[in-house]
């Protein structure tokens, strides 16, 4: 594997299973499904990080990058409320 491929595998590993499946599962067992929900986009979105990383496009990781951090901002908005 080249360096954006590696960079790609641990953008899919730290965002998809332990920071997004860590606050998804706070959701599910504290009842709240709005944060569930915005946990999932994030993780999502998150999840395409990657492939802007291997398809080099700096402007789509940026766009993609913004609106995980929205994602997760809003999931622990509605955790919090």
């Amino acid at each position: 594997m080249d360096r954006y491929e590696t960079f790609a595998t641990w953008i899919f590993i730290a965002f998809g299973v332990l920071v997004l499946a860590g606050l998804m599962a706070f959701s599910i067992t504290s009842n709240d499904q709005p944060a569930f929900l915005f946990a999932l986009g994030a993780s999502c979105t998150g999840f395409f990080l990657g492939f802007a990383v291997v398809f080099n496009q700096p402007k789509l990781y940026g766009l993609i990058l913004l609106a995980t951090i929205v994602l997760v901002g809003c999931s622990i908005a509605a955790i919090i409320n």
